[in-house]
């Protein structure tokens, strides 16, 4: 049994030692800043780190610098071990495009809303006369009316033509004075 036990605290032993000696544990090294640059500027930065990145996302932001670093996982200053993956999070180049979808006949206040979600907040109201008042009409972009699924860059300006209201409207059902026969001898 003690020959056992012996065997067994060895095997153990060993297998710290190696495990030790296997994931390098008192060997780190320093995630340097990377935020702020380009990717081909933090690729030689990480590189000579002994470090690998990824780029995992892209954001757009008004005002941001197209293709910068917005965001390093981990973050700077952590210590790593060498090979590990950098993930970043950059500007993106261009502006996101967005697909308007089919408004005609909603409301003004559901379609102001559902722009406002997908992004457009500069919004100009142009109200023409129409049978009803409120009703979306049309939108434009650069003055060309937007058909439903077209895509546009995300915050652009655009314009709604809403319904004024006012506008008699003519009813499907005949309101013309018509003359009903009837024939009387049915009734006798």
């Amino acid at each position: 049994i003690l020959m056992m036990i012996a065997i067994f605290l060895i095997l153990v032993a060993i297998v710290l030692v190696i495990l030790n000696f296997y994931t390098r544990h008192d060997e780190s090294v320093v995630v340097p800043t990377v935020k702020g640059l380009q990717v081909e500027d933090a690729k030689g930065l990480l590189s000579r780190a002994d470090l690998k990145f990824e780029v995992i996302d892209s954001v757009y932001q008004t005002g941001g610098v197209p293709g910068a670093i917005k965001e390093q996982i981990p973050k700077e200053d952590s210590k790593v071990k060498k090979g590990r993956t950098i993930y970043l999070i950059v500007q993106a180049k261009s502006v996101q495009m967005v697909a308007i979808p089919d408004l005609k006949d909603y409301s003004r206040r559901q379609a102001e809303g559902q722009l406002n979600s997908l992004g457009f907040t500069n919004i100009a109201i142009e109200e023409v006369s129409s049978p009803y008042k409120g009703w979306v009409i049309s939108i434009s972009y650069k003055g060309k009316i937007v058909t439903p699924g077209q895509k546009i860059p995300k915050g652009s300006a655009l314009k709604m033509v809403v319904g004024a209201g006012g506008e008699e409207v003519e009813d499907s059902i005949d309101e013309v004075n018509t003359e009903v026969n009837i024939d009387n001898t049915f009734f006798e």
